[in-house]
């Protein structure tokens, strides 16, 4: 396994992958013949198997970094609550705070400033469209 640990800069902190990423940022590496993230090739080598129906978490929620004190097993919806968690600002800038976050239908949290713009933005077009038709 020196092949993929030589692609490793390992930094106080952070094991930082310095080879090939997908679209996504994450560190992808062939191994036999199969294209795998680095981070679950690091946690097989350093920790052991991966059980069914876990994805292994980034703790410091660094895509590059391969470091096993770094990474955990667990399930999907601990990994993307913890990941949903991080996030402070929706795509417009707006800060969620208690007063700004809006939970919709489907219990995802979104900005109450951009819904009330998106309902603005909505009735303005029901309007334009009674007015001319």
């Amino acid at each position: 396994m020196d092949r993929f640990w030589d692609k490793v800069e390992k930094t106080d902190t952070c094991w930082l992958w310095k080879a090939h990423t997908n679209q996504f940022g994450y560190g992808v590496f062939r191994l036999n013949g199969k294209l795998q993230k680095v981070h679950r090739v690091a946690y097989s080598l350093s920790v052991g198997e991966i059980e069914s129906g876990l994805v292994i978490d980034h703790l410091c929620r660094n895509k590059s970094c391969c470091n096993p004190d770094h990474l955990e097993a667990v399930t999907i919806l601990e990994n993307n609550l913890r990941y949903v968690a991080t996030i402070t600002h929706c795509k417009q800038g707006h800060e969620y705070t208690s007063e700004t976050i809006y939970i919709n239908s489907n219990g995802a949290r979104e900005c109450l400033w951009c819904k009330r713009e998106r309902n603005k933005q909505y009735k303005l077009r029901k309007k334009g469209q009674l007015i001319n038709g």
